[in-house]
């Protein structure tokens, strides 16, 4: 971000802090952590501790469990037997991470929404500031903050190449070319689901959610570290390789009608060095990476040319008939 651009975004201070937290119960809002989970009972307990270590009044946590086999049942029950008055889980075979994303959200009714998955956790004081930026910023939707990926111990790696802009046509241009917003780092205010839809079935639901969100909706931005995502073998972003950049270029062409180049450099560069990135150094563009990248590229946008154009005729139609009609 450029120095304007940090200037604009929320930084939280002693002095706000110390506002929200002086306030009536009854003017602080309740946020509703919401945890989809399947098999991580390696890592749930620090996720969901780091949850109600957040030290926030008015909190709810719901679970929603595809149905582990490894444990997670249990630890799920010592902490609702733990919390009662605020935690909720439910464990059944369901349709995937999106259904049990939506299922959670529709379960909950804080008015804040936070969404972690079972591996990630929440750095502390997170949630103050959060609310901290809501309470100064009435009409904000969705913000985002800062975060860091961890090894397996969440020992530090290196930082999520977040950026930001106040300008949302920039926003939206930036996002095309990279998921500049770290899941995990991300609040809404629940209105923003009810109105623009939850999750759709997806390798990169998140990074789509986003894209969808946007059209509607400025992101604010909170200049701190607010969560860690761990690394490691099992998580998505890891495991799932070629099939993952499949799944973005379909999200990206479906919402820009185009793929950019640099994300067909990343699949080649995957290719060439697998999960190198993981390491937190910059791998290095040779000229083959180069050229099978421009293939990449050819071959993606000629493939999906026609839905496109389907698509662009699609909103042509509509455009025109709430023309006619008078629709506003």
């Amino acid at each position: 971000m450029d120095p304007l651009e940090s200037s604009l975004a929320y930084v939280p201070n002693a002095r706000d802090l110390a506002i929200v937290r002086c306030l009536p119960l009854d003017l602080v809002p309740t946020i509703s952590v919401v945890i989809p989970s399947f098999n991580q009972a390696v890592f749930l307990r620090q996720t969901l501790d780091s949850v109600f270590a957040q030290d926030y009044p008015k909190l709810e946590v719901f679970v929603a469990d595809g149905g582990s086999t490894d444990g997670s049942v249990e630890i799920l029950k010592e902490y609702r037997s733990k919390h009662p008055d605020v935690f909720r889980f439910v464990s059944e075979v369901d349709g995937g991470q999106a259904n049990g994303l939506n299922r959670a959200i529709d379960a909950t009714s804080g008015e804040l929404v936070a969404w972690i998955n079972s591996d990630d956790v929440y750095l502390p004081g997170t949630f103050w500031k959060v609310f901290s930026f809501f309470h100064f910023n009435r009409c904000a939707l969705v913000v985002y903050g800062r975060n860091w990926y961890t090894d397996e111990k969440l020992v530090r790696k290196f930082e999520y190449p977040v950026r930001w802009s106040a300008n949302q046509r920039e926003q939206r241009r930036r996002m095309m070319h990279f998921c500049l917003v770290p899941q995990p780092s991300l609040f809404f205010r629940r209105v923003c689901a009810l109105s623009f839809g939850g999750p759709h079935p997806s390798n990169a639901l998140d990074y789509d959610l986003w894209l969808r969100w946007q059209k509607y909706v400025p992101f604010y931005f909170i200049d701190d570290v607010l969560s860690y995502s761990r690394l490691h073998a099992d998580c998505k972003t890891v495991a799932l390789g070629r099939s993952l950049y499949e799944e973005i270029f379909r999200i990206l062409h479906y919402h820009y009608g185009t793929i950019p180049f640099n994300f067909t450099e990343m699949l080649s560069q995957h290719e060439a060095y697998g999960n190198g990135w993981t390491t937190g150094q910059v791998m290095p563009i040779t000229p083959s990476i180069r050229r099978r990248a421009a293939a990449y590229w050819i071959y993606y946008n000629v493939r999906w040319f026609p839905r496109a154009i389907v698509r662009a005729i699609s909103e042509i139609r509509k455009h025109v008939w709430d023309s006619i009609h008078g629709r506003f």
